[in-house]
């Protein structure tokens, strides 16, 4: 799975026992993480639509497909306990966010691929939650997000190879996964999906 995602680090399974014994934090942590994900779809549009006429129907379609994700996460968390949620932001996402502020780089070409990043790292891990909770309401959810994870992953790294060329686009790809799997390996244990 990692493999085909390009990602440099596997998350182990243990992870998805743990956050799964208590569904409510991590339900409420992907909640946030959609609603972010539809906020930066819009964000890219108004940045970088007009240099980018193409992004205006893109955009705007993955900001609708992330809020009726966020709304499918909230109907869910109406099952479980109301959880306390967390402080501070997403640290994952802050230090990628720092990958596309290196000097002498097209910023915008960073930003697709960070996003594209954290896209494959929520397609791994719903995978994951997928197969653990196999057969359940919360499997068949992450089954069901699964491939919308994996085409948003694939639209932000095409993005970059239609406006940038594929020679630098996997270059840059390449260098900032290693970034990510330390990244990632580097969170304390919790109920997030990054």
């Amino acid at each position: 799975m990692s493999q085909f995602l390009g990602l440099h680090f596997q998350t182990p399974q243990s992870w998805a026992d743990r956050v799964l014994a208590d569904p409510g934090p991590l339900l409420l942590d992907h909640l946030f993480a959609e609603k972010k994900a539809a906020a930066m779809a819009l964000h890219t549009l108004k940045v970088h639509g007009k240099r980018f006429p193409v992004l205006k129907q893109l955009m705007n379609d993955l900001a609708n497909e992330e809020f009726e994700h966020a709304d499918r996460v909230e109907k869910l968390l109406k099952n479980y306990p109301k959880p306390e949620a967390e402080k501070g932001g997403n640290r994952y996402a802050q230090g990628l966010r720092k990958l596309w502020q290196v000097q002498g780089r097209d910023n915008f070409l960073d930003m697709l691929l960070v996003c594209g990043l954290i896209e494959a790292r929520s397609a791994e891990r719903f995978r994951l939650l997928a197969d653990t909770a196999h057969g359940t309401e919360l499997g068949h959810f992450y089954e069901d997000l699964y491939a919308s994870e994996v085409n948003h992953y694939l639209l932000f790294t095409h993005l970059g190879v239609d406006f940038f060329g594929e020679e630098l686009t996997m270059k840059r790809l390449n260098e900032m996964r290693a970034v990510e799997a330390e990244l990632i390996q580097s969170m304390p244990p919790g109920p997030r999906i990054h």
